[in-house]
């Protein structure tokens, strides 16, 4: 975050506010395909942490490891052939300023297709450093990649503003990203690195997809549905308004989506370890007390958390924006700014309840309530950017954050009551 902070001025600087809104819309394509993992990732991390201590843990994980892998480097290649196709044919859905700069655009999209499938993998291999927790030596990989994303593009535009080299740079730090990780999984395994990829392929058994597709053929639901809720408002303000809004909408967005990222990084550790209390599917004897008390701790002490950064942030919002971006900037975006900050603390702390759900193996209702969103909070979004413009966009976000995180709390009482209701019986 600090370092897209440093970065965004000098880009708007050197790229302009139109290849600036462009550039924050294939950040969004890019990460969006990590999010196509069928819920693999979460699914290895659950099964990780769950054998962890049990005696057939290694042949267990080579086997989870090795299907999941090559079936979403095959889904991967497959996405990555429909993204051409439909670049191809059907152009991008952005108004842009001429058709010369459509075809950089496109030309620039195409040179990251290839790194598609391998960010899929990466999926595969967090999820097994995450159950395994080892979360040292992961954010040793993530923060790094984090800064190079931001400090590449950056590095480009000192020579050339065509944004076909700040996506060859990101391009090449995300397969850097995948090489990383797969090094790192294959010393926790006390493998060679190309000793570890063999046995990954031979590892992969389609008797293990049911298993695994079971807990993530209803996570994938949500793992889709989910980023096309919280992006597609910058889709609609490129459609309706201009690619030039993105930008005024898209730079606070960035900085304050990063809120729930504090949340998710304390979730990616709650996750295995409420799974071990779920071993096998559901609460062992005497763990139903432990995983309520748990959760319990994690909601307060991610509402303290939240309510601190939010009041501290919504403050200080106008003098932050005068100073990062400028007095113009500041009255463009300063009240959509705020918004948004109420709106993703919501959605910070919506966090908790949707991983307690999902180590409860309760993904199917979740997946069922984002599918429900996205068509009502579409239609309301777009009458949202017709009717009022940015602000229309900020507030019909807080609102879905309001209604998400209230539905997925309901969700998770309803459930530890049966849970409780059942061990008292």
């Amino acid at each position: 975050m600090i370092a897209a902070l440093a970065a965004v001025p000098f880009l708007m600087h050197q790229l302009g506010q139109e290849r600036l809104g462009v550039l924050s819309l294939i950040w969004v394509v890019v990460g969006y395909f990590s999010f196509l993992d069928m819920g693999l990732g979460r699914a290895v991390t659950v099964a990780v942490a769950s054998w962890r201590h049990q005696p057939e843990r290694e042949t267990a994980e080579l086997h989870v490891l090795g299907t999941a892998s090559v079936l979403l480097l095959a889904t991967g290649a497959l996405a990555a052939i429909l993204l051409v196709f439909s670049i191809t044919f059907w152009r991008l859905p952005v108004k842009l300023s001429s058709p010369d700069f459509s075809s950089e655009v496109e030309r620039a999209l195409m040179w990251m297709v290839p790194s598609l499938p391998l960010l899929l993998l990466s999926s595969v291999l967090r999820g097994h450093l995450e159950g395994v927790g080892a979360f040292r030596a992961l954010n040793l990989v993530r923060i790094p990649t984090g800064i190079l994303l931001m400090v590449g593009p950056c590095a480009t535009a000192v020579f050339s503003t065509d944004l076909l080299w700040a996506c060859c740079c990101i391009s090449a730090v995300r397969l850097l990203q995948v090489f990383a990780l797969l090094w790192l999984v294959a010393c926790d395994t006390q493998r060679n690195v190309a000793g570890f990829v063999l046995q990954l392929l031979r590892s992969a058994r389609l008797s293990w997809l049911k298993p695994l597709l079971v807990f993530g053929g209803w996570a994938t639901v949500s793992n889709i549905v989910g980023p096309v809720i919280v992006y597609v408002d910058r889709f609609v303000i490129g459609v309706v308004m201009s690619a030039s809004a993105v930008t005024a909408y898209a730079l606070p967005f960035d900085v304050v989506s990063r809120l729930p990222l504090l949340i998710a990084a304390f979730c990616s550790v709650l996750l295995p370890e409420l799974a071990r209390l779920y071993r096998g599917g559901g609460l062992q004897s005497g763990s139903a007390h432990a995983v309520h008390r748990l959760v319990n701790r994690s909601n307060l002490l991610s509402v303290w958390v939240v309510i601190a950064l939010v009041i501290v942030a919504y403050i200080s919002t106008p003098l932050a924006l005068r100073l990062w971006l400028g007095s113009s900037f500041e009255a463009q975006s300063s009240e959509l700014t705020r918004i948004l900050l109420v709106a993703f603390g919501i959605n910070a702390l919506a966090q908790i309840p949707f991983t307690a759900l999902q180590a409860a193996g309760r993904v199917r209702p979740v997946a069922k309530l984002h599918l429900g969103e996205l068509l009502p909070y579409s239609a309301v979004l777009y009458v949202s950017v017709t009717a009022f413009g940015l602000v229309g966009a900020a507030y019909a976000c807080l609102a879905r954050s309001v209604l998400d995180y209230a539905a997925l709390a309901l969700m998770w009482r309803s459930h530890m009551t049966r849970q409780m209701a059942g061990f008292s019986g």
